[in-house]
């Protein structure tokens, strides 16, 4: 699961770009001596993709500038950003307890030889999916 874009990596990808230019630096300099192509660097700069710890620090030793300058003047208070990361952690603790089921679901039903009782349990989990988007539906649960 891909983590979504934070105001944080905005901010990020907004000092990375700052920081190249008083470096007196082009995004092809830049990507040439980060082993990257120039798309990646635009793509960082312009908050589309994450940039990884490890590059950001790669980044800071390139720039020749401390890696707290990349968080220098960054807000500390999570309300600022309006962004739920315990919700992030939790959708993603939610996803693997998924994943895990799913996987248990799948190597008992492929112990089922019996090819009418596999039909039934599938018709048991569509029912079972649509009694829930019912109550879902309808406000209650």
């Amino acid at each position: 699961m891909l983590k979504p874009i934070t105001p944080i990596d905005l901010y990020l990808s907004k000092k990375l770009r700052q920081i190249r230019i008083e470096a007196g630096m082009s995004q092809e300099e830049l990507s040439d001596l980060a082993g990257l192509t120039f798309q990646q660097i635009q793509k960082y700069e312009a908050g589309k993709n994450r940039i990884p710890a490890s590059r950001l620090f790669e980044f800071s030793q390139i720039l020749q500038r401390p890696l707290a300058d990349f968080f220098e003047k960054i807000k500390a208070d999570r309300m600022y950003y309006n962004y739920d990361f315990q919700k992030d952690k939790n959708l993603a603790s939610k996803s693997d307890k998924t994943q895990r089921d799913i996987q248990a679901l799948v190597s008992i039903f492929a112990q089922i030889e019996d090819d009418l009782a596999r039909k039934h349990l599938i018709l048991i989990a569509k029912d079972l999916a649509k009694a829930k988007r019912k109550k879902v539906k309808h406000g209650y649960s």
